[in-house]
């Protein structure tokens, strides 16, 4: 691995995920010195990859950036095609919020989003992560591993995000369980207050390389809902694995290795 584009690579992944970081946190989250890491942030700013906030010291996701994302949605490399699916599922589900997700270590990293045309609706962002033990996406993501290779992702153990957070490895790895046995992961207000979620496994080869679920207000959920969401998530699933390997390109061919499935 050539390692100086390993680090921009890295600064512009994390920063990303973060929304914002100064310069210090940048470098010890990376692991790269103050000294080696200060130029490459100034010319990722230069370049319009980064913004620099002077009065906050922080550097955020620059306009040259979103545009290369933009370009990278708008060539057909499955995303589109994506896309059209996944908004033709969230209409028949009632309008309700989509996304598609990976496992990013320990983590969900959102990587679409089809919105809700509900006028009360769950609020997420294509792009940022939340422990995956906490939400049907994760479960859905951690079906895949066993009990090792889970825990090895959670050294500390699980961490509450909300009251409802499952904080127990047992309950999790009884939820997993249920998973690999019906298809399909829920969540009821464990990582947001007042949502609750179904999501479903993609299977690439074989094995978990994505997850897609359907979240909506809790008030909205029930018995009915939950059955028309799996039977619509279970209806488009062939297409959807179909199309992962031209979108996400080499994740399909990665693995678990202790720290992510990338």
């Amino acid at each position: 691995m050539h390692k100086p584009t390993w680090r921009v690579i890295s600064i512009l992944n994390y920063i990303s995920r973060q929304g914002k970081a100064g310069l210090v946190e940048c470098a010890s989250a990376i692991d790269i010195p103050v000294g080696t890491i200060y130029p490459i942030l100034q010319t990722l700013s230069d370049v319009g990859y980064l913004n620099y906030d002077s009065q906050t010291r922080q550097y955020s996701i620059g306009l040259d950036f979103f545009l290369a994302g933009s370009r990278y949605a708008a060539i057909d490399n499955g995303y589109s095609s994506m896309s059209r699916i996944l908004s033709d599922a969230a209409g028949r589900c009632g309008g309700e919020t989509v996304h598609l997700a990976r496992l990013d270590g320990g983590n969900v990293l959102y990587l679409m989003k089809i919105e809700s045309t509900c006028s009360v609706r769950t609020y997420s962002s294509v792009g940022i992560s939340l422990p995956a033990y906490g939400t049907a996406l994760g479960k859905a993501l951690l079906s895949d591993l066993d009990e090792r290779q889970v825990m090895e992702l959670y050294p500390d153990g699980l961490k509450p995000i909300t009251e409802n957070t499952i904080t127990s490895f047992d309950v999790l790895f009884s939820q997993l369980d249920d998973v690999r046995r019906c298809g399909f992961a829920y969540e009821r207000e464990e990582s947001n207050y007042d949502v609750a979620c179904v999501a479903m496994p993609l299977r690439v080869d074989g094995r978990v390389m994505a997850a897609i679920s359907v979240a909506m207000p809790v008030f909205r959920y029930s018995v009915t809902k939950k059955n028309t969401i799996e039977n619509e998530l279970a209806g488009i699933r062939d297409s959807i694995e179909a199309i992962l390997p031209y979108m996400l390109g080499n994740m399909a061919k990665g693995g678990y290795d202790g720290k992510s499935n990338t």
